[in-house]
C-alpha cells in the first residue's frame, strides 16, 4: 500500500476517498488504519474551508 504516493497524486483524497482507493487495490484496510497513517505521516487533505469569521463590506460592525 503506497497512502504517500496516492496522496501526491490526488491531494483532495480525505479518509474516506484513500480508504476507497486502497480497497480497490485489493487490501483489507478500514477507515480508522487510514485515518491513524494519515497521521502518522502528517498528511492533510487540501480542500475549501468556511469563512465564518470575514466580514463583507456594507455590514454594520455593532459593538
Amino acid at each position: 500500500m503506497r497512502g504517500d504516493k496516492q496522496f501526491l497524486e490526488t491531494p483532495f483524497y480525505g479518509v474516506r476517498q484513500m480508504t476507497w482507493h486502497v480497497r480497490n487495490e485489493d487490501h483489507l484496510v478500514n477507515e480508522k488504519r487510514i485515518r491513524r497513517l494519515m497521521r502518522l505521516m502528517g498528511l492533510m487533505p487540501i480542500y475549501q474551508k468556511p469563512k465564518t469569521s470575514k466580514a463583507t463590506k456594507g455590514h454594520n460592525i455593532y459593538p
